[in-house]
């Protein structure tokens, strides 16, 4: 079992924030990178977002098609600059972007500098960001700048040579920087760098392959990131699950020699009294579909079935480290879903915790009857909202594609707050109907409710089966990102494999709430 937590903080770059008057000062970095566009093809690139001491020698070394999206061009910088190297990354007409272009724009950037051997840059980021005021702006940059870098290659016996890109400098001055003071947009840097490592640390909780993350894994390598946060942790193991009448994760756990867990983890930074959050995570380490078997073409991407799990523990995580002031409290139940002689069945009944029986149609619907005792058991925090994550139905990804992800509520407060959060985080959502009708869908001849739907509203029918187990008055969201959970190629600047989507749109959520500012 590799280290995860050691990995994370090796690949991490290191976030500095600098006056642009004081740089002459500072120790010379490797490169330096700034920016330019291109209104009009008829015309010369506009190189006005370059730093003023070097932009005359960026005009002279400028080619034709400088300022055009995605061409770089590179310079030497002459002795007592404050880098040794020029590159100027094109834009294309405006240096007003989205933010998903920025995150690909940054993580085109760090690949760049590393396959040219830098190991330090100054930068400047002159971009305007599209749904983001200045703030937020400057946390969204240094939070990908942060994780630019990211690669999952524990496993590799022959690493790539390459230098790895390991301090990144800021300068004030432009674009969202442009009016932060140096102590301000420091402190963001810490932040941005403390969820960085939490969510490297989810990513790598996915990308590890299946047999080095079963749940006992997966609590091992939680207890040791937990360490020292202040946050609390308990696992539960198999006799533990069972005492509280968890039905539904035993029955699905039939199939496997690995034992169930169900990590609870807790952040108390609320003043004693407040009510929680819980949020619940899916945690299928891995989901082969039990006897209805999925089919054997990408069976191997089901080892990030868990990523609803790792995205809940690492929010907590995160909520810890950066000392939010609010009670929140992280649920996984976690287990492999496998065929054998052992294995639940369809036409199963399940009893679940909340004393309701399903009827199970198809055992790759798994996911529904973990989190069903899992929302039940959320009850014993008597929670002031719950939030569940998890890669729950291929049908949301044929019904939006890769871009958002789909949140499920009844209460209208509740979804624009985290619609909100997610269009303030580029961890977006579009909300899909939870109507009463659809409960038609799910009737069983045989017990409460089945665990399927039939083919219509596929992910509408899995939230509905949720919905059966959530704690009566408590408001509830289903967030379903088996869109945006993990890629099969690098996509809107994100590297293959798990995102880590979910984190920072939890932490703006968590601080709206604690800021009054939302449900």
């Amino acid at each position: 079992m590799l280290d995860l937590p050691a990995r994370v903080w090796r690949e991490h770059v290191k976030l500095e924030i600098a006056d642009p008057k004081k740089t002459k000062k500072a120790p010379r970095h490797d490169a330096w990178v700034a920016f330019a566009t291109r209104p009009d093809p008829k015309k010369p690139a506009d190189l006005s977002r370059v730093p003023a001491p070097v932009r005359s020698l960026a005009g002279q070394a400028a080619p034709p098609q400088a300022g055009e999206d995605g061409l770089v061009f590179g310079l030497p910088l002459p002795e007592g600059s404050p880098a040794r190297r020029l590159y100027v990354f094109g834009l294309g007409k405006s240096a007003a972007l989205s933010p998903r272009k920025a995150r690909t724009v940054l993580r085109s950037v760090a690949r760049t500098l590393e396959k040219n051997g830098e190991e330090s840059v100054l930068l400047d980021l002159p971009f305007s960001l599209e749904r983001m005021d200045a703030a937020e702006g400057r946390d969204f940059l240094l939070r990908c700048l942060a994780l630019s870098t990211y690669r999952f290659d524990g496993y590799k016996t022959k690493k790539e040579e390459k230098t790895r890109l390991s301090r990144a400098t800021v300068l004030l001055g432009s674009g969202p920087f442009e009016k932060a003071s140096e102590a301000e947009a420091t402190r963001q840097a810490d932040e941005a760098s403390a969820v960085a490592r939490v969510t490297a640390f989810v990513r790598d909780l996915g990308n590890t392959p299946s047999n080095d993350m079963v749940p006992r894994h997966f609590a091992e390598h939680v207890k040791r990131q937990a360490k020292g946060s202040g946050a609390k942790l308990e696992v539960l193991d198999r006799k533990a699950i069972a005492k509280e009448r968890m039905g539904g994760l035993l029955a699905v756990n039939r199939g496997s020699v690995e034992e169930p867990r169900f990590v609870v983890l807790e952040w108390r930074g609320g003043k004693k009294g407040d009510p929680f959050v819980a949020l619940v995570g899916k945690g299928v380490t891995f989901d082969s579909g039990g006897i209805s078997i999925k089919p054997a073409e990408k069976m191997g991407d089901m080892k990030w079935d868990m990523m609803g799990a790792a995205t809940v523990v690492g929010a907590v995580l995160a909520a810890a480290e950066l000392r939010l002031p609010v009670n929140v409290v992280a649920l996984a139940p976690l287990t492999e879903n496998l065929p054998s002689g052992s294995a639940y069945k369809p036409g199963d009944i399940v009893r679940f915790r909340n004393g309701k029986t399903a009827e199970i149609d198809n055992t790759d619907a798994e996911g529904r009857v973990i989190l069903a005792d899992a929302l039940d058991y959320a009850g014993k925090w008597k929670p002031s909202a719950i939030v569940d994550f998890a890669t729950l139905t291929g049908a949301a990804l044929v019904a939006i594609g890769l871009e958002a992800a789909i949140v499920f509520t009844a209460d209208d407060a509740l979804s624009k707050a985290l619609v909100t959060a997610g269009e303030r985080t580029d961890e977006r959502l579009w909300r899909l109907p939870l109507w009463d009708e659809y409960k038609e869908n799910i009737k069983s001849e045989w017990a409460d409710v089945k665990n399927t739907g039939g083919r219509w509203g596929g992910s509408i029918n899995g939230a509905m089966f949720l919905k059966e187990f959530v704690p009566e008055g408590v408001p509830w969201a289903h967030v379903d990102i088996a869109p945006t959970a993990d890629y099969d190629r690098e996509h809107a600047g994100y590297p293959v494999g798990a995102t880590g989507y979910g984190v920072a749109l939890c932490l703006r959520w968590l601080k709206d709430r604690s800021a009054g500012k939302s449900r």
